[in-house]
């Protein structure tokens, strides 16, 4: 259903261009005859409507079938090119593009060629008469220039080679045999359609992702053929679409078949045949076969779904070269008062809507007259520099930019027509032409690879389908760096629907060089985080309500009102824990959904972007409800630490709750978890009260002495983890770090600087010294090795000139990509001798938990606040109140005691929650299953509620933990005994130490793991086998073989025999064992065979028995990534393993020789001594 507007604005929403044409043969009736002969099908046969029995989508097609949608009038002058009787190219035909015809005959002057370079001569500008005007609400709607890729999507080919109809016709050869139809009339487009549904249903979100830096490029003197081609140019969706696909065909693998039985049609068609004739009757006569159990089919239709998935991205570009010209001018411009503009005009006056909605000082036209005047002024800029349609693509000329923006400011803000007198678009403040050339600039590029497809149209086509088919085969590796490249911290809109602004440039003064930690929370939090620490926390005063009813008759004993209550250490508590479970979703959705952050932008439109951030909120709010449900089912005791044990009451002292917490421990559960949920509304609260200052602080992070975007810092940290050193000597990897300062430098140019309120460009000097600094930070390389670093000309000749006059940023990232792939690797650090003993069996939960930091909390406080009243130390304290007493003990013993509780858990339910590496999983995938283990984390929740449970019974059992001594520095130091009795005093606060950090052992152990090297990590799962890393599964295998040889070998009757010869022969001749080797070496076992020789035989006969016989895949890792040795992986492996198992085992037989020789010749040494100590006879 296509609205069509009018140019009187009327909307005849009823007119549906999709409708289907019913056949003048619908009166024809069916006869159906049940057959139960067969119980695999149930089927009936008979006379069937040829339209009633087929359930078509009206939007999904098949077969070549297109529909075409309505464009207002007067768009195209259509011509005999235009003929819609023109036979439609069948589906057999392999990606046949439909030839572009001009939309005109006569030639338009002003339409540039592709081919022509764009100067400012050569701008095409157009002047079109507009419509009287009618308001109109399109400004809001929802545009999205990917509907082309729908459409395409809706249109596929599914089943082209027929493998899936194939495997329906054999598994029902007997009915069709029995019953005379015919298998090549089988209908099974209803399945298909199914699937383009299926398919579209799991890319929705990437369909509908509303970036700017995936729109399609639409520039001036296109033509409709560049539009089309610039859709299929579109290598950011691609490369999006390419990942989705990869993720959902291994998601389609993992899913039981039983899952997609609703996929598959109910019914088939099939015509009848004559069995006297063997000819098919008339096409009324049909029989309609049921399937009854569809099970059969469901494996093969699996394998349709993921090879339709697979070459999903080659299919929709065989779809657009299809896709008439109608459709492609449809799905990118729309009409605005009878003007063809751009959707994403449409979009961007959305964004500029919202963040100027609620500006108006009243609702009289004259008192915002200024205010009208410049949002004018901004919508025009975007106005002039989008695109519109008319028989080709132009820029609106003056007039026609300054009556559309006009029209649209009424639209957006309800104005009346008559006041478009009072406002005027000025002509002076956007240079035009400058800035066009500005946006034009980078699209070289894209022109290029414009011409290249219309020269080579099915050049990309193989590109995609290649991909595709590694994509199946699971030979694509995983790569970050599109990722990396759209998280980019200052997002340059390469479309020319942006208009781009005067940049300015600025040379800094930096600080001298002092290493600085980029990973600190400090430098990379978001001003969301911040914003998290501020808000309000029980703002309807229902936890302070359930605290008045536990304490309010002692509260009114005392006299005191509820105001005088102070329970901020909970509501600080509850901020701290909130934080903690939502940072990281922020800083995971923060990545992609960054505000943007230009040299033209005042930092109170930055700060009004953050609160109009509505893709942020939207997956916040998603994360929050996930976290919600989580909370919901964990106990109340978990909160326990949350509450404070004393409340504050002003002057008159404090209450202890200790004994009543229990009664609030649901309540201040309800309170996190109604505060996450209203988590959005209280981020935008505290947002809006944000001093200038504060937005400053939550944007920018003081880096060496200049303001830089945290957005930058948190880019850098994934670049740079994709792009880690083999270790850690600098000279080696000088080449690489000059590849990383050039790929660096580019992307500092790129990233305003914050100076006295004002954004600027960073200079050349300031760019390059700037780029030094933050590659010293990341890989901790000594300052004085910064002048080592020089700038790799291959990458970009003229890397360093600034192409801000040209008003181009680009980024030179591709032709060092590969050679830091090979480099940015992990690798053993050194050759390894291996043997079996080297096998490493790392528990990776254990490590992690060995690694936590004891969390202090209150203890140290509450501690001196009791201690200091001890007689023997309230002199000191009156003296000296700020002192340091060392509890290092006392936390190392907590810390050992928690182990000592954990450890025998971790080792009971190791095998259970072991994370077992995959086929193509990255280290980084690896390291996200190990803190995402839900099975684990729920099990250890369950173990640390249990073990709170005995801690609260069993409180005093925690005072043995406490160190014994207190030393008190001072001039003269004082040591104080901490007895028994005293200890008693301090059972709660060593009880909530204990207990506190058991609670946080989750999200401590998730941290930990974070923080592990890679090299380490790595240990959980595989080894180090000489110069590669070769799984421990595989490696214990071995070992059981080397073992089992080593076994062979002693027992062997052989070998068993020369051993007892040679300790006789070494007996009668020389007790010298210097020369055992050789002699063992020079004895003739077996048919001219050497003693080596023929373990050599053993050795080889026994490993090739287990090369052959072991079906289990070997994994390694390799460039970051394991996968399945390949065959001549696994040779080496095998040939490295026989040469180590011959030298162990001849090494084995050897030390055997020599202690059966040693052990006889001890025997024959004492004979003498015994028989002299003999008793004489008499």
């Amino acid at each position: 259903m296509y609205p069509y507007n009018s140019s009187n604005d009327f909307t005849l929403s009823s007119i549906d261009i999709n409708k289907k044409i019913k056949n003048d043969v619908d009166g024809s009736t069916t006869e159906q005859s049940s057959c139960k002969d067969n119980k695999d099908f149930g089927y009936c046969v008979g006379v069937a409507s040829q339209y009633d029995l087929s359930q078509y989508h009206d939007e999904l097609l098949q077969e070549g079938h297109y529909q075409e949608k309505l464009l207002p009038p007067d768009i195209f002058k259509l011509t005999k090119s235009f003929d819609t009787k023109k036979s439609s190219t069948s589906h057999t035909a392999k990606c046949t593009p439909i030839k572009d015809e001009p939309l005109s005959k006569s030639t338009n002057p002003n339409i540039l060629p592709p081919k022509q370079s764009i100067n400012k001569e050569s701008i095409v500008k157009k002047n079109i008469s507009i419509n009287l005007y009618t308001r109109s609400n399109l400004w809001h709607t929802k545009y999205n220039q990917r509907i082309v890729y729908i459409d395409a999507i809706k249109r596929i080919d599914i089943d082209n080679k027929e493998l899936f109809k194939n495997s329906v016709l054999e598994k029902i050869g007997k009915i069709i045999e029995k019953r005379y139809l015919l298998g090549s009339s089988i209908d099974l487009s209803q399945t298909y359609l199914n699937i383009r549904k299926y398919i579209l249903d799991k890319i929705s979100l990437l369909i509908n992702e509303d970036t700017s830096d995936s729109e399609i490029l639409i520039t001036p003197g296109m033509s409709v053929s560049d539009l089309r081609s610039s859709c299929i140019l579109n290598t950011s969706f691609f490369k999006k679409l390419r990942d989705a696909c990869e993720k959902i065909v291994k998601d389609i693998q993992e899913t039981p078949d039983d899952y997609l039985t609703h996929i598959l049609q109910s019914n088939t068609i099939f015509s009848l045949i004559d069995s006297n004739m063997a000819s098919p009757l008339t096409s009324t006569n049909t029989a309609v076969i049921r399937f009854s159990e569809k099970k059969k089919f469901l494996p093969k239709l699996k394998e349709l779904i993921m090879d339709t998935v697979s070459n999903l991205d080659s299919s929709i570009i065989c779809e657009i070269k299809k896709i008439d010209q109608k459709n492609i001018v449809s799905s990118l411009f729309t009409d605005a008062h009878g003007v063809l503009v751009s959707k994403s005009l449409i979009k961007n006056l959305n964004l500029l809507f919202k963040s100027n909605e609620n500006k108006f000082a009243s609702g009289k036209f004259d008192d915002n007259l200024s205010f009208f005047n410049n949002l004018l002024e901004k919508i025009g800029n975007l106005v002039r520099a989008s695109c519109i349609f008319h028989e080709g693509v132009f820029l609106p000329d003056q007039s026609t930019a300054e009556q559309i923006s006009k029209y649209l400011l009424s639209d957006m803000y309800g104005i009346s027509s008559r006041f478009h007198k009072k406002i005027k678009l000025s002509s002076n403040n956007v240079a035009l032409e400058r800035n066009y050339r500005k946006g034009i600039a980078i699209s070289t590029l894209t022109k290029e690879k414009i011409r290249t497809l219309k020269l080579n149209p099915t050049s990309i086509i193989n590109t995609m389908s290649s991909k595709s088919k590694d994509m199946k085969a699971g030979k694509i590796e995983a790569s970050n760096d599109h990722r990396y490249e759209e998280i980019a911290t200052t997002s340059i809109i390469k479309n020319i629907n942006q208009p781009t602004p005067s940049l300015m440039i600025k040379e800094f003064d930096l600080r001298m060089y002092r290493r600085t930690n980029l990973y600190s929370a400090e430098n990379s939090s978001s001003i969301y985080e911040e914003a998290i620490k501020k808000i309000d926390i029980d703002s309807n005063k229902m936890f302070m309500s359930s605290v008045m009813e536990e304490i309010g008759a002692y509260i009114k004993i005392r006299g005191l009102s509820e105001s005088s209550i102070n329970i901020y250490q909970t509501y600080s508590n509850v901020r701290k824990y909130i934080l903690e479970r939502v940072s990281p979703y922020i800083r995971n959705i923060v990545t992609v959904t960054d505000v943007l952050i230009t040299p033209e932008v005042t930092l109170s439109d930055l700060r009004s972007s953050c609160i109009s951030n509505n893709v942020f909120f939207e997956k916040l709010t998603k994360k929050c409800d996930k976290i919600v449900r989580n909370i919901s089912t964990i106990s109340d005791d978990y909160f326990s630490s949350i509450i404070q044990n004393y409340i504050f009451l002003d002057s008159s002292g404090r209450l202890r709750i200790t004994n009543r917490k229990n009664k609030l421990l649901s309540k201040v559960k309800l309170l996190i978890m109604e505060t996450i949920s209203n988590l959005k509304i209280n981020i935008i609260n505290e947002l809006k009260k944000f001093k200038q200052s504060e937005v400053v602080s939550g944007l920018f992070s003081n880096i060496h002495g200049v303001h830089i975007p945290k957005s930058l810092i948190r880019n850098l940290h994934l670049f740079f983890n994709q792009n880690k050193l083999p270790n850690n000597d600098h000279i080696a990897n000088l080449d690489s770090l000059n590849d990383l300062f050039t790929k660096l430098l580019n992307k500092i140019k790129t990233s305003p600087m914050l100076h006295e309120e004002k954004l600027f460009f960073p200079g050349k000097y300031t760019t390059e010294l700037m780029s030094k600094y933050l590659l010293l930070d990341i890989y901790e390389i000594p300052f004085k090795f910064h002048t080592k670093l020089e700038l790799q000309e291959h990458i970009s000749n003229n890397v360093i000139e600034t192409n801000h006059e040209k008003g181009t940023i680009s980024d030179n990232y591709d032709e060092t990509e590969s050679k830091l792939l090979e480099k940015s690797i992990l690798i053993p650090q050194k050759k390894s001798k291996w043997s079996p003993n080297l096998i490493t069996y790392l528990n990776i939960y254990e490590l992690a938990i060995s690694m936590i930091d004891i969390d202090k909390g209150n203890f140290e406080n509450s501690f001196i606040y009791k201690f200091k009243n001890y007689p023997l130390v309230k002199e000191y304290f009156s003296e000296k109140w700020e002192t340091t007493i060392d509890f290092s003990t006392t936390y190392n013993n907590v810390k050992n005691h928690i182990l000592g509780i954990f450890y025998p858990f971790l080792k009971k339910i190791e095998e259970e929650v072991r994370i077992k590496p995959i086929n193509g999983m990255t280290i980084d995938e690896l390291i996200y299953a190990y803190v995402s283990n839900e099975d684990f984390f729920n099990r250890l929740r369950e173990f640390c509620t249990k073990v709170i449970s005995s801690i609260k019974n069993c409180s005093y059992s925690a005072l043995d933990l406490m160190q014994c001594r207190i030393r008190l520095e001072a001039e003269e130091p004082k040591v104080v005994e901490i007895t028994k009795k005293r200890k008693i005093a301090f059972c709660n606060d060593m009880e909530d130490l204990l207990i506190r950090n058991i609670l946080n052992l989750p999200d401590i152990i998730v941290k930990s793991i974070k923080l592990i090297p890679i090299s380490k990590f790595v240990e959980g799962s595989f080894s180090i086998f000489y110069y590669m890393y070769v799984d421990n599964a595989s490696l214990l295998k071995i070992k059981s073989v080397f073992n089992n040889v080593q076994k062979k070998v002693a027992n062997d009757h052989l070998l068993k025999k020369l051993v007892n010869k040679l300790s006789l022969d070494r007996t009668d001749k020389t007790k010298k064992v210097s020369s055992v080797y050789k002699i063992i070496g020079s004895h003739i076992i077996y048919k001219k065979l050497s003693t080596y020789k023929y373990i050599r035989k053993l050795v080889k006969r026994e490993l090739l028995a287990i090369k052959y016989e072991t079906n289990n895949p070997i994994m390694v890792i390799r460039n970051n990534k394991i996968e399945i040795a390949n065959q001549e992986v696994r040779n080496k492996i095998f040939d490295k393993l026989e040469l180590d198992l011959i030298t162990i085992t001849i090494r084995s037989y050897r030390r055997l020789c020599i202690k059966i020789y040693k052990s006889k010749n001890r025997t024959e040494t004492k004979k003498p001594f015994v028989k002299n100590y003999l008793p004489a006879t008499t």
